[in-house]
């Protein structure tokens, strides 16, 4: 039996049906997997001018509220995956502010619509390395009061359970960021790398995961491939991801792990700025679409 996989066309105003225009290929050929789209059939349809595909759709009207739209999509796809009926999803590229003020990100959201508040992880996932943030969309100000032993501790298992369950790989090498210059060696009193990081990493050795830090950021990423690191987790948002964006590009996917299932979207944002010129690069959608075929028995 194929697993269905929903992919969410989201943001109506933005590159979204280009990108997926451009990847109509992937679905022409026999799939391990069952791809369902969630959203406006018709406005789908007329964007990429074809009368007949061979998509399988779940048509949610889109109607003049963009919000209202939306939530219906969501609604939707959730209540499929909760009930076993679909088994992971794509989100393409959603505007934050199309969402409840009080989610920071569809992170969050779709983490707080599972029952999965403060559980849900960060990994953003490329076949070179990933990198994780211990923290996601908050101002650098409130970073130091949010890194906590439990937080590290939570994010490095769920990325640990997915190297081990997802990826099949068995003893996957981690390494931790300081939050402080130098990871706080230069620095009297009790840093935040002696006081939190320290200990979650020796806790965590504990438990037979292979992790080593806190190490300087400013010269981590030179040191993935010759202590062939499978993940980098930094304790705030671009610490991280400028460096794995650049190396990185569009070979990559954000995934939300803590979840009963998958849930991905590319690495990239809306692109209103280029709505209409025909340049947005579709790569990191089929990276997400091929990541689903390739490890199809694992989710």
């Amino acid at each position: 039996m194929k697993k269905k996989i929903l992919i969410l066309l989201s943001d109506p105003d933005s590159i979204n049906y280009e990108i997926v225009k451009k990847s109509l290929y992937f679905f022409n050929n026999k799939k391990k997997n069952e791809y369902i789209f969630v959203g406006c059939k018709n406005d789908f349809s007329k964007f990429i001018k074809l009368k007949n595909t061979n998509l399988h759709f779940i048509n949610i009207k889109k109607n003049q509220c963009v919000k209202k739209y939306l939530y219906e999509c969501f609604r939707k796809s959730f209540s499929l995956l909760k009930n076993k009926q679909a088994h992971g999803i794509i989100n393409l590229p959603l505007n934050k502010k199309l969402l409840p003020k009080k989610y920071l990100g569809f992170t969050e959201y779709i983490a707080t619509k599972f029952n999965k508040k403060n559980k849900e992880t960060m990994l953003l996932y490329s076949d070179k390395f990933s990198v994780c943030p211990n923290t996601t969309h908050i101002p650098i100000k409130f970073v130091h009061k949010k890194i906590t032993q439990k937080l590290i501790k939570k994010n490095i298992l769920n990325i640990h359970n997915f190297y081990k369950n997802i990826i099949k790989l068995k003893k996957p090498n981690f390494t931790i960021l300081g939050l402080n210059p130098h990871s706080g060696v230069d620095m009297p009193g009790m840093t935040e790398e002696k006081k939190i990081i320290i200990p979650a990493i020796k806790s965590l050795k504990l438990q037979k995961i292979f992790i080593n830090g806190p190490i300087s950021a400013d010269t981590a990423f030179n040191k993935i491939k010759k202590d062939k690191i499978n993940c980098l987790i930094g304790n705030y948002h671009d610490q991280v991801l400028p460096a794995f964006k650049q190396v990185c590009g569009f070979k990559a996917i954000n995934i939300t792990l803590g979840l009963p299932f998958l849930r991905i979207s590319p690495d990239h944002g809306t692109a209103k700025d280029i709505v209409g010129k025909n340049i947005g690069n579709p790569s990191s959608f089929l990276f997400a679409l091929n990541f689903f075929e390739k490890y199809y028995k694992s989710i």
